[in-house]
């Protein structure tokens, strides 16, 4: 059996098991606590909670005390890339379809509702990869805890999930601040359902699961990210450096922040917010030391307004002195003609500062020197401090069937790359028809 077979097999039993573990606690409830008319578990309404909704499927036992919930995720995307491949060296332009994103998950509670679970997995055509897997303790409507690997609490825009996203990717800022999920203990008071004022403090290990997002100078130094989450492959280990997140959030007049898109078409509505993540040992090259984050969303008759600034501190130098390196914003707005259509406009930026691309591009010169004018060094290094400015302009187009459960997204992009000796432009247009249930 190959590595990746094994790999794969061992994480097949791991979920079975823990769907076992799951309903024989479901069962036990039933035991314990015997409803009146009947002593089975039963299917719950799969539109429980969704007034027009597919899900998600739940076993749960009579005095739900206990529940499992299987819920599933598939995107199919079709889109053509124009890419500018610098001067002299022409574009490249393709034409792409695939399966993009596809994600089960378990969730639901054990024994009592206020212990609850949840396992993700991504198995994307050529990918197998652990996303959370986490338990959270509910003391108290104000104090919950929470361990495990899952998305660290930095930034509302990013906490949210990729199923209710306005457009079809994330902006280009998350790739750089992120967050990413990591593996970590969180004291909170509701993490995606915050009340009108809500809170997240944790502890993390200061090493991200995927390298996907949050990977800003790991890019600027052109290192390569680890990425230990992949079960598919070996996967790079890191070494555990704790990393301090906060996140404080003002939500009024009832608004929704689960998701950007104002379908319930209410009156004035806000949220502000503000992310910091203190990284106490940084992994030099790849980490910021410091990262934070204010926000604002306002949502008002179909309309709503997004805006995030970002700023990253790192070590930079031959004193290692803590200085911005890289700064970076987004602004968001979309219409909800009604509940089935919507438009929306999208602006990114990130700016790495100078102190950060000339210590990258000494350190690579350094490191080329050293291996003498290797040619994979060469390779790797030679592009690293070469950047200004990173911008993303995006124009969508939703289609709304059955909310975020079934719906058709579309968008237009541009995304500019202005160098130290050229500015590159590249093409995007993009089409993804998403089921949830």
């Amino acid at each position: 059996m190959t590595g990746r077979s094994a790999m794969s097999s061992k994480f097949s039993e791991l979920f079975v098991l823990f769907f076992i573990l799951s309903a024989i606690s479901t069962a036990r409830a039933q035991e314990s606590n015997p409803p009146m008319n009947h002593n089975e578990i039963f299917l719950k309404d799969p539109s429980v909670g969704h007034s027009s909704g597919l899900g998600p499927f739940e076993l749960t036992s009579a005095d739900s005390s206990s529940s499992i919930q299987l819920q599933f995720v598939g995107q199919l995307w079709m889109w053509y890339e124009n890419f500018d491949n610098g001067s002299g060296k022409g574009r490249t332009k393709n034409l792409l379809m695939k399966a993009r994103r596809i994600r089960l998950s378990l969730s639901g509670t054990i024994h009592k509702p206020e212990l609850s679970y949840r396992l993700h997995l991504s198995m994307a055509p050529k990918s197998l990869e652990l996303m959370d897997f986490y338990f959270n303790y509910k003391v108290c409507n104000n104090i919950q805890f929470r361990f495990g690997q899952y998305k660290t609490p930095f930034t509302r825009y990013r906490i949210q999930s990729f199923q209710r996203l306005v457009f079809i990717d994330w902006s280009i800022v998350t790739k750089y601040f992120g967050a990413e999920r990591q593996m970590g203990l969180a004291l909170h008071n509701g993490f995606e359902k915050p009340p009108k004022l809500g809170y997240v403090f944790g502890v993390f290990s200061g090493v991200n699961a995927r390298a996907s997002h949050g990977i800003g100078l790991s890019l600027a130094y052109n290192e390569k990210a680890p990425n230990p989450s992949d079960l598919a492959g070996t996967g790079t280990p890191a070494s555990f450096h704790p990393e301090l997140f906060f996140h404080l959030t003002y939500n009024a007049n009832d608004i929704r922040i689960q998701s950007n898109s104002d379908a319930e078409n209410g009156g004035f509505r806000y949220s502000i917010g503000a992310s910091a993540a203190w990284d106490i040992d940084p992994t030099p090259y790849h980490d910021f030391g410091l990262r934070l984050a204010p926000e604002c969303l306002i949502k008002y008759k179909g309309i709503s307004f997004l805006a995030a600034g970002y700023a990253g501190f790192s070590d930079l130098g031959v004193q290692s002195e803590m200085k911005l390196a890289m700064t970076g914003g987004l602004l968001q707005s979309s219409y909800r003609i009604n509940k089935t259509y919507e438009v929306a406009v999208r602006y990114s930026v990130v700016n790495f500062e100078d102190a950060l691309m000339s210590d990258a591009q000494s350190r690579a010169n350094r490191l080329i020197a050293d291996s003498e004018n290797d040619p994979d060094v060469i390779a790797q290094y030679q592009s690293a401090g070469q950047i200004d400015r990173e911008q993303e302009a995006v124009l969508g187009f939703n289609v709304y069937f059955i909310d975020h459960f079934l719906k058709w997204q579309n968008d237009i992009g541009w995304l500019g790359h202005s160098l130290k000796i050229e500015n590159k432009d590249d093409y995007l247009a993009r089409s993804q028809f998403q089921l949830s249930f």
